[in-house]
């Protein structure tokens, strides 16, 4: 079977397609952005959940500071104050509704469900006694707030006592239409029994009107904190948090299984240094995988940390990350028992916190790592796999993409699916940033590379851009070519990127 040309410029597009589309098919199985967008003010906001609707839009929360643009009817007008911040957009991710919820004092949403019944279930904390909020019992009280597909308020309710301290950072449904809650409190009145009044693990059963079935606390004398919960197979309930030891600022993971009726079956209680756990899941063989963070005994700098448990509550194995001045803040599973983990830290390349995607094996191997971020501040609090197995992202930036207002704003990205077959072990020898960009294309380079050229080309192997790499840190001026996605080859090696308006 004859392949080759006889002609010489005809044999060198083959030789060039068929490198770029061995590479393509080997090392571009990470995610890539295929939209973005800023949502806030000119003060800071914060995307802390996000997830997919019924109707294959999107719904984020976290909270805002600021009085302006999107976040104009923020009812808090004391300077570093904030409102809960609701964001709802399309399939077609078209802004449907955004939604300023709270009172006069500091209110803040931590993560959302969509509930039984295709509305949406926010639980946080409030410090108000006004505007959307009643029934304060004093201080911070855990706050729940059911909204309908249009935003509004169907109720809303506090929980806790006359303390300082009670927060909900998550919520999921039973089966029966009920919620269970879980966060801290350090109330001793109210809805609250913590003779003690330190901060301990917190957890509360309302039904489907929010009505207080029990409430509990966990912990004795020991100050500690839940941040998420999970159902069970057996119909119990695992929860993941920290638990601080002797009073000081060190902490271990602290993994507890409770029955049904919230009576503790087993608990884990690990560390060497400072660990806690933000997100867990459940594989498919029972076993259990948490995320969070860990500090470095030798650095000393805060890094991600992964932890597999068996189902009968065995510590099986634990990881840490390779990323400095971040963590590990949400976690999903594939149908394999592998997982990707989302979170923060810093990126090598340019220096600066970015959004940090991992995938590893049911084992905790790594299969691959990226990054996603502009010249600044990102950090990624909440993840999910869509629909169409792509992924929803929200978190903060302070880079200046098209519509940033200003500080932090809440920052919702969406990934396409992983493509690719298997992961290609070589180490490159270049690293691009930031990715997507604008107009400038940052390319850092190894000293052998230095005086090489480099070739740009587009998704259908047009060669648009070319040049030389003149040091180990060169930029390109990509003013010349549209928004898409291109690929830039220095010498064997392609890195995919994307450029964006």
């Amino acid at each position: 079977m004859k392949i080759m040309s006889s002609d010489p410029i005809k044999n060198k597009i083959f030789c060039f397609l068929f490198l770029f589309f061995s590479v393509f098919v080997i090392q571009a199985q990470n995610p890539s952005i295929e939209w973005q967008k800023c949502f806030g003010g000119s003060y800071a906001e914060y995307g802390r959940s996000i997830i997919q609707t019924s109707d294959a839009g999107f719904i984020s929360v976290g909270n805002t500071q600021s009085i302006d643009f999107v976040a104009v009817n923020n009812h808090s007008q004391i300077e570093g104050s904030s409102d809960a911040f609701v964001v709802k957009l399309s399939a077609n991710y078209l802004t449907e509704w955004i939604k300023c919820l709270g009172g006069s004092n500091s209110d803040n949403i931590n993560s959302v469900i969509e509930t039984s019944d295709q509305c949406f279930l926010l639980s946080g904390i409030t410090g108000s006694i006004d505007g959307d909020v009643t029934n304060n019992h004093g201080g911070t009280d855990g706050w729940i707030v059911k909204l309908d597909t249009s935003g509004e308020i169907i109720w809303q309710k506090c929980y806790g006592g006359t303390g300082s301290s009670d927060v909900i950072f998550k919520t999921i449904q039973n089966y029966d239409e009920s919620f269970i809650c879980t966060g801290y409190s350090n109330s001793n009145d109210g809805d609250v029994i913590n003779p003690e009044m330190i901060i301990k693990g917190w957890i509360i059963k309302i039904d489907s009107l929010g009505d207080i079935e029990w409430s509990r606390c966990y912990g004795d004398t020991i100050k500690s904190k839940f941040y998420d919960i999970i159902p069970t197979n057996d119909g119990g309930y695992l929860i993941a948090g920290k638990k601080f030891l002797n009073g000081f600022n060190v902490a271990n993971i602290w993994i507890v299984k409770l029955n049904g009726l919230g009576n503790m079956e087993w608990q884990i209680d690990y560390g060497s240094y400072y660990e806690e756990i933000f997100s867990i899941k459940q594989l498919a063989d029972g076993s259990y995988i948490g995320i969070g963070e860990t500090v470095d005994s030798v650095v000393h700098l805060n890094t991600g940390l992964v932890i597999n448990i068996s189902e009968s509550g065995v510590l099986n194995w634990v990881k840490q990350g390779d990323n400095y001045w971040g963590r590990y803040t949400s976690i999903e599973v594939d149908s394999d028992s592998s997982f990707v983990i989302g979170g923060y830290g810093q990126n090598e390349a340019n220096n600066t916190s970015d959004f940090l995607f991992v995938k590893m094996s049911n084992i905790g191997n790594i299969i691959w790592k990226q990054y996603y971020g502009g010249l600044y501040t990102e950090e990624l609090y909440s993840f999910q796999q869509t629909s169409d197995e792509g992924y929803i992202l929200s978190g903060i930036t302070s880079s200046e993409w098209t519509g940033y207002h200003g500080d932090y704003d809440v920052w919702i990205v969406k990934l396409s699916p992983e493509t690719g077959i298997s992961e290609n072990n070589q180490i490159k020898n270049f690293q691009i940033y930031p990715n997507p960009t604008q107009e400038i294309l940052k390319v850092k380079v190894d000293p052998a590379l230095v005086n090489q050229p480099y070739q740009i080309f587009s998704i259908a192997g047009q060669l648009v851009l070319s040049g030389i790499l003149t040091s180990e840190t060169s930029q390109i001026n990509l003013n010349s070519i549209s928004e898409g996605v291109y690929f830039l080859q220095v010498g064997t090696q392609t890195e995919k990127f994307v450029k964006i308006k």
